[in-house]
């Protein structure tokens, strides 16, 4: 007996088509049904060999990637579905996605689960064989290996994030299709500096090499929850400047977005822009030389893991050496930034950071003052410009001189980006940041430019507003560290404390 297709359409030949679709299995079955824009529905019936997407953030790409695999999984017999992302969390996001969709789908109408976990789930043949089925596998940025069958999909979630482990997974990538019949490469990023695997294939600048990609891009512009009139927009924007476009064509949110961020960085996070990472006083390639590693065995902690600490008490535990912090106050969306430095007999590492987002000032000195009084750090440097002051003075006040108000100027902020740096340019034995996506892109976003009086200013844009919160309190923690006594910034580079070193 057939199943029975719950869907509230007409039976009509024209959607007895669409359900064997990818979108039209998902939205025609759904309850409530899932909806997909025309971009999506693009990228869910996509079969090509190589295909390469440069997106706007916020366009719901992981979540339709997701919904590409589910749907295949139903409506083919032999399939397997490999999504690598930049970050294992990010990779174990699919598969919640996967689930979400799987379950607002009628029971009459998809197939049994046979596997179930964080990182996989498997499907039971149509006949009910276990021996062949479909399965979707997320993974982190690891090595792509052959699982032969039928159709092999692989996605490359945020490939321009992937490191220094970008031509390792590439490279693995393109030899496990010889195992199928068909296989596809999807390959999706934002873009982040014109370095790396994903600039280089979409680029295509060695001639025939990368030829085969089919290539789309997307931009914010391209999503009506980020624009007014997205039919009109595809036919202006791209004759405009992003002021315009963003006044004539942005949603209040896309709006606040642009407001929350310096002009550049929008380009690059929401327009497609590949900015030359060659002008950034932190290159690219030098930060990533720095960056725990998240990946771990099955069943192991990863770098990152055992050296990142959860909470406060579990700072303390993890502390080696001597602890140096740094707070950025927020001028926008009143959002501060708290990052902890512990210097061990290695290296510097980064052992706990925090974003306060809409927090209002009270539960920010109960934060800090919590922090001092239980990690005990040998220096908290606070930004004390505009809104910080009070905050500052007011740590000071109750801890003595384990707090230190620093004054932002031209002067005190190129000693701290020299000094940090002198840490990133020892690699590993210099300093270690976890893998976070707004923390290189903001520490890369930073500038040296020369002023009209021979100095040097160091900002993320060339407009001098506010941005690279999280760069900023990480500088700030590594002055702490690098003071040898408490008095006022003199806008110099203090060597660093021959105190002893543990290791982490």
């Amino acid at each position: 007996m057939a199943p029975t297709i719950i869907t509230p359409k007409d039976l009509t030949p024209e959607i007895l088509a669409a359900l064997s679709t990818e979108s039209g299995y998902l939205e025609l079955l759904s309850v409530p049904p899932i909806e997909f824009v025309d971009y999506q529905r693009e990228f869910l019936q996509d079969t090509s060999s190589f295909q390469i997407y440069l997106k706007s953030r916020q366009l719901g790409f992981s979540y339709v990637a997701a919904a590409r695999t589910l749907a295949r999984c139903q409506l083919m017999d032999d399939y397997t579905a490999i999504i690598a992302s930049y970050k294992v969390d990010d990779a174990k996001e699919k598969i919640r996605y996967v689930k979400q969709m799987y379950d607002v789908l009628p029971d009459q109408f998809k197939k049994n689960k046979l596997v179930d976990n964080a990182t996989s789930i498997e499907f039971v043949n149509k006949a009910g064989r276990k021996s062949t089925g479909t399965r979707i596998i997320a993974q982190g940025k690891g090595p792509i290996r052959g699982k032969g069958g039928e159709f092999l999909d692989v996605i490359l979630d945020e490939f321009a994030f992937f490191g220094i482990f970008d031509e390792l997974v590439y490279e693995s990538t393109v030899p496990a299709f010889v195992w199928v019949k068909h296989g596809s490469l999807t390959i999706i990023s934002t873009p982040l500096g014109r370095s790396g695997k994903f600039y280089e294939i979409w680029d295509g600048a060695g001639g025939k090499k990368f030829r085969n990609y089919k290539r789309h891009v997307f931009y914010w512009w391209d999503f009506y929850r980020l624009c007014n009139d997205v039919p009109r927009a595809r036919r202006e924007a791209l004759q405009m400047h992003t002021l315009e476009r963003v006044e004539v064509f942005g949603t209040e949110h896309l709006q606040e977005l642009f407001d929350a961020m310096d002009l550049e960085s929008f380009q690059q996070e929401f327009e497609c822009a590949f900015i030359d990472d060659t002008a950034s006083y932190f290159p690219l390639d030098m930060v990533y030389s720095c960056v725990m590693d998240d990946e771990a065995p099955e069943g192991q902690q990863s770098e990152q893991d055992r050296l990142m600490a959860q909470g406060f008490e579990d700072l303390k535990l993890k502390t080696r050496g001597r602890l140096g912090a740094g707070y950025d106050v927020g001028r926008r969306k009143d959002a501060s930034e708290l990052v902890v430095l512990d210097d061990t007999d290695t290296a510097k590492v980064l052992r706990f950071m925090d974003t306060y987002k809409q927090s209002d000032f009270e539960l920010q000195e109960r934060e800090l003052d919590d922090f001092v009084e239980t990690c005990l750090p040998v220096k908290l440097c606070i930004d004390e410009n505009g809104l910080g002051m009070q905050l500052a003075e007011g740590r000071r006040k109750k801890h003595g001189n384990r707090v230190e108000p620093v004054a932002f100027t031209n002067s005190s902020k190129e000693s701290m980006a020299v000094s940090l740096h002198r840490d990133f340019e020892k690699g590993r034995e210099g300093i270690l940041i976890p893998n976070d996506r707004d923390l290189i892109s903001q520490i890369v976003s930073i500038r040296r430019e020369v002023t009209s009086t021979g100095a040097f200013r160091y900002s993320a844009d060339n407009n001098e507003k506010h941005h690279g919160d999280k760069f900023w309190a990480l500088a700030l923690a590594n002055w702490a560290l690098n003071r040898r006594r408490s008095r006022p910034m003199q806008g110099r580079v203090i060597g660093e404390s021959a105190a002893s070193r543990i290791k982490f």
